[in-house]
C-alpha cells in the first residue's frame, strides 16, 4: 500500500506539479527533469498531429490546453501513436473553458487527426477478390478500405489563423479522405451527392453500381436513369484516384 501510494503521488505530481506535492525523497531538480521528458514527449505528439489547431490556438492557448489534457484525461491506451485520439476524446468532453476552445475546434481537429488514422491504418492489409478494371455500373464497386467520407458543420479545410468564423456556415463540408496507392493521404472537397452516393457502398457493399445511383436518383426523387451517365463518370474517376479499387468477384 504505501508503494501505490507513492505511485499515485508520483504521478499526480508529474501531471500537476503546481497543485500535487513532490513526494518526499525525490530530488527536486531530478523530478523536473523526469515532469518535463513526460510532458515534453506528449507534447511532441500532438504538434505533429495537430498543427493547425496550434497556430489557430497560439502558444499561450495551446500549452493550457495542453497542460490540462496531460493533467485531467485518463488515456486507456500504452500506444505513443493513439495519444491524438485520446486528445480528441478529451476535446469533445467539453470541460474546456470556452475562451481557450473555439467552437470548431474539435472537428479541426479531428480533421488533422484523420490523415495520421488513415496512414497508419492496416485495413488494405487484406482485400477481397477484385478486379481493378470491372464495370463500375454492372458490377459492386470495391471502395478503398482507408478510407472516411467525412461531413463537418464547420469548413475545416478553410480554418487558419486569419480565417476563424464565429458561426457555421448554412450548408456542412463533406470532405473524401483516402490513402492511394503510393501511400499517401489525400483530402478531397465533395458535394453531399457525392458524399451520399459513397456511403451508400459503405453501408452495403454488396450494391452494384447502378443500384447505388439508382437509390440515389429515389433520394433525391428524380427521374430513373438520369443520373446514370454523370455517376458511372464519378465512379470511373474514383478508380483512377484510387478511392475505388474495382469491382468484387
Amino acid at each position: 500500500m504505501k508503494f501505490q501510494q507513492y505511485q499515485r503521488e508520483f504521478t499526480a505530481h508529474i501531471r500537476d506539479p503546481k497543485s500535487a506535492g513532490r513526494p518526499k525523497g525525490v530530488p527536486a531538480r531530478r523530478m523536473k527533469v523526469y515532469s518535463a521528458l513526460l510532458y515534453n514527449n506528449l507534447e511532441g505528439f500532438l504538434l505533429a498531429c495537430f498543427p493547425v489547431c496550434r497556430k489557430i490556438l497560439g502558444k499561450r492557448r495551446w500549452d493550457r490546453l495542453a497542460r490540462a489534457f496531460f493533467r485531467d484525461h485518463a488515456c486507456h491506451t500504452p500506444y505513443f501513436r493513439r495519444i491524438p485520439e485520446e486528445f480528441l476524446k478529451y476535446l469533445r468532453g467539453g470541460r474546456q473553458p470556452a475562451e481557450d476552445i473555439p467552437p470548431f475546434l474539435p472537428e479541426l481537429a479531428h480533421y488533422e487527426w484523420v490523415e495520421l488514422e488513415l496512414d497508419t491504418s492496416d485495413r488494405d492489409r487484406i482485400l477481397p477478390p477484385h478486379d481493378p478494371a470491372g464495370d463500375l455500373v454492372a458490377g459492386r464497386p470495391l471502395l478503398n478500405p482507408v478510407l472516411r467520407v467525412l461531413a463537418y458543420r464547420w469548413p475545416v479545410h478553410r480554418l487558419a489563423p486569419r480565417h476563424q468564423p464565429v458561426e457555421p456556415p448554412g450548408q456542412p463540408t463533406f470532405i473524401l479522405a483516402f490513402r492511394d496507392a503510393s501511400h499517401q493521404v489525400r483530402f478531397t472537397l465533395i458535394n453531399p451527392v457525392t458524399a451520399r452516393l459513397l456511403n451508400l457502398f459503405l453501408e452495403n457493399p454488396e450494391l452494384s453500381g447502378l443500384e447505388a445511383i439508382a437509390a440515389l436518383e429515389s433520394d433525391l426523387s428524380l427521374p430513373s436513369g438520369i443520373l446514370r451517365a454523370h455517376g458511372a463518370e464519378l465512379l470511373d474517376d474514383f478508380r483512377h484516384q484510387g478511392a475505388i479499387l474495382g469491382t468484387r468477384i
